[in-house]
């Protein structure tokens, strides 16, 4: 399919989104033909790529693979180098998850790379058939024309199937695994962590947060026969929390060096895992005074758009994270007791309907005063009315985001925490004029 050189950028994604978009479909079990890397791979070829030109760390995992991947991008381009970054969902714009040095993909770029990729749809083998490889071939290509020093790549879902899997050996990382996508994954952690250890692969570099002793079994065994020799992060870089307000954390941080105490804008216990990873990570590609300054300055003031975002907004203060299973609501629920004790605080939440919703609430519900539940604009969305009927009490349903925010605002909270899922906060923060 050929397309004129005049698109705009809502009509770049509207392209994109004809495809199809497995973030949409709640049910359905990845196979080598719905999900033929192999091909990707060969298309992506045909289209210019290199395989291994860009150096990358691939990043998978189940909680925490967003944040490592922001971080860890941050850190290197304090530390000189130039970045790459590309992660998944975006919060307001499909530009947000490919950055160079930081910064979206400008409009123009991601125009023209989309009519480039519309191009590729004539080849013998069909073309890219999903929005997921779209977006992928976009950001590899670009990475590649822009000659990064470094591209950070998060997988999509999973490992084994992802399309960001065509990336030959390099460093990989395996955040923390726990049951969700299980209708996808499998319905075990030791089917989810063999799934994801696929990108752990000979030659390569494993970088391993900690794990459940059944994921960590299931790892080992893959670096086993991979021949890898993993690094544990938590044990190469400590990382102790030295004082936790509503604005963020304070960080004493010491690896192959000292680093000191850095003061950033990560709220929870578990950042200190994140960033020993993004730490040890670093430490592998910078050295001498790039190190010491792409870690204090990559983490001073550092932030997660989406996740555990605190913001200053028209209805007050605003907590945003995109978390979606119960073990994200645990993070949030101590996040909570330590960053905001005391608090009076009403959560508004929209969540898919095949995410363990009933687990989720009941992390959260001792931290909460009032629930507002709401649909999102996504086909997999559960209504508020499904979410209330899971919920331990009783809460308010409302039409949209907006008219949640609004209902929670006019209680007077001392905190509104928005959370469920990247969509209802990328909902959320459109409501609320806020940026990314």
């Amino acid at each position: 399919m050929k397309m004129r050189r005049t698109l705009s950028q809502v009509e770049a994604e509207a392209y994109l989104l004809g495809f199809v978009n497995y973030e949409t479909i709640s049910k359905y079990r990845p196979t080598t033909r719905t999900h033929d890397i192999e091909r990707f791979k060969a298309e992506l070829v045909d289209q210019g790529w290199r395989p291994g030109v860009v150096p990358t760390v691939h990043i998978g995992g189940t909680n925490g693979k967003g944040s490592v991947s922001v971080l860890l991008e941050r850190v290197l381009r304090a530390g000189g180098l130039r970045t790459g970054l590309y992660t998944s969902p975006h919060l307001c714009s499909m530009r947000e998850r490919i950055r160079l040095d930081g910064q979206p993909l400008a409009s123009r770029r991601f125009r023209e790379g989309v009519e480039r990729l519309a191009s590729a749809n004539v080849s013998p083998r069909e073309g890219f058939r999903t929005t997921f490889e779209h977006l992928t071939a976009l950001g590899f290509l670009e990475f590649q024309d822009a000659k990064v020093d470094v591209a950070v790549i998060e997988v999509g879902l999973g490992g084994r199937l992802d399309a960001t899997n065509v990336l030959p050996h390099g460093r990989a990382v395996l955040t923390p695994i726990s049951l969700d996508h299980r209708q996808i994954l499998g319905s075990t952690v030791a089917r989810i962590a063999a799934d994801k250890a696929h990108i752990l692969k000979r030659g390569g570099r494993a970088f391993l947060m900690p794990q459940s002793p059944t994921a960590q079994k299931v790892i080992l065994s893959r670096c086993r026969r991979e021949s890898l020799e993993p690094v544990w992060t938590s044990e190469r870089v400590k990382v102790e929390r030295l004082k936790a307000t509503a604005e963020g954390s304070i960080l004493r941080v010491e690896g192959s060096r000292d680093y000191g105490a850095i003061r950033t804008r990560l709220l929870g216990a578990h950042q200190a895992a994140n960033v020993a990873a993004v730490v040890t990570i670093a430490e592998s590609f910078l050295s001498g005074a790039a190190l010491d300054q792409g870690v204090k300055r990559g983490l001073a003031g550092a932030r997660v758009p989406g996740r555990l975002d605190v913001r200053s907004t028209s209805v007050g203060r605003v907590l945003l994270d995109g978390g979606h299973n119960p073990a994200s609501a645990r993070a949030v629920a101590r996040a909570l007791h330590d960053h905001f004790p005391g608090a009076r605080i009403h959560a508004v939440v929209g969540m898919a309907r095949d995410k363990d919703m009933r687990g989720f609430l009941k992390a959260l519900d001792p931290w909460i005063s009032t629930f507002h539940f709401t649909t999102t604009a996504s086909p997999r969305s559960a209504t508020g009315q499904m979410l209330q009927k899971r919920s331990p009490r009783s809460g308010r349903v409302h039409d949209g985001v907006k008219a949640a925010l609004e209902a929670a605002a006019r209680q007077h909270p001392d905190l509104i925490l928005v959370t469920g899922s990247f969509l209802l906060a990328g909902e959320a923060m459109r409501a609320l004029n806020l940026d990314p």
